[in-house]
């Protein structure tokens, strides 16, 4: 037989939640007691209510503030095992890549600095190649002959100085053959041409153009050839005296350096008469200065001093 069933209204399986007041809540809780604990515990169970473990607290509008649960509750969706190991994982892969980062970041160049791999060297300036010394004494020459005609004797420095290049590696050869050639060239010379040669050398030595080791060398061949050039040219001997006392009052070579010249010029270039002739051309105390008169002692031979009683007397003749 069926039976049939009339609804008289209906209700919502589940009470809508709000705010309550301290009457509600009392209400509530004796309808709870008369249902009985079977249907507590159900409610419970179905609706994952958790008993305060205080008192209520009631805020001014009479709204009631929830107290946390007990330690002995039901774990929420957000804290349950299986959430527990991907909350873990998750953690742990962030806290890596962190930490992948970090160190990524030490290592990575800045903005500000390049690496050393990248870094660009200052290009070097390339260096200066110059004539071989022979060939910077004859571009010497046409150097100091266009100084004899033009005149212009900065001119004349400046030439002279980029082709010896003072301070550059074999400068002191290059220097001592512009003096040799051009000595060479001035011993055939006149008297004017002479002193115009000197402007130009003692100027270089003054401005350090010309060092004084190249003085030292160029002098040394002109000396030692000077009675073979003399032969052609008459006035050489005067001319190279002449020149010698310029240096030495311009400081580029001392008095004394006679004594150290080539043996033969010593020997057979009647060099303590040279002397007498270079103190004469400086003027002054030179030829009186004690330590002058000894270095023409020095250079007399067995015929000066034969001819000489002294030093003296050869310088004064």
């Amino acid at each position: 037989m069926l039976h049939s069933i009339i609804l008289v209204g209906w209700a919502t399986r589940r009470e809508e939640e709000s705010a309550k007041t301290i009457a509600q809540i009392h209400k509530d809780a004796e309808k709870e007691a008369r249902r009985g604990p079977t249907t507590m515990g159900r409610s419970a169970s179905n609706n994952s209510l958790r008993r305060p473990t205080a008192a209520p607290s009631v805020d001014a509008d009479g709204f009631v503030q929830v107290v946390g649960t007990t330690s002995g509750s039901v774990f929420n969706r957000s804290q349950s095992a299986g959430n527990f190991g991907r909350n873990d994982s998750r953690n742990n892969s962030k806290k890596s890549r962190s930490k992948a980062s970090g160190f990524a970041a030490l290592n990575e160049p800045t903005l500000e600095e390049e690496p050393s791999s990248k870094k660009k060297e200052t290009p070097k300036a390339p260096k200066k190649v110059f004539l071989e010394p022979n060939e910077c004494g004859k571009k010497a020459k046409n150097i100091l002959k266009e100084f004899f005609v033009g005149g212009d004797i900065d001119d004349a420095v400046l030439s002279i100085h980029e082709i010896i290049g003072a301070g550059e590696e074999g400068s002191v050869d290059r220097g001592a053959k512009v003096l040799e050639k051009t000595i060479y060239m001035i011993l055939e010379m006149k008297a004017e041409d002479v002193e115009k040669y000197l402007s130009v050398v003692t100027r270089c030595h003054d401005e350090k153009k010309i060092e004084q080791a190249s003085f030292v060398a160029g002098f040394n061949d002109p000396l030692e050839f000077l009675t073979d050039i003399a032969i052609d040219a008459p006035l050489a001997a005067t001319h190279l005296a002449t020149i010698f006392a310029s240096c030495v009052k311009a400081g580029a070579l001392t008095f004394d350096y006679l004594l150290s010249a080539p043996e033969y010029f010593r020997t057979d270039c009647k060099a303590a008469s040279f002397g007498a002739n270079v103190l004469k051309a400086m003027g002054g105390d030179a030829t009186t200065a004690a330590a002058n008169v000894e270095v023409v002692e020095k250079l007399m031979t067995e015929d000066d001093k034969t001819q000489y009683s002294s030093a003296k007397d050869l310088i004064a003749a």
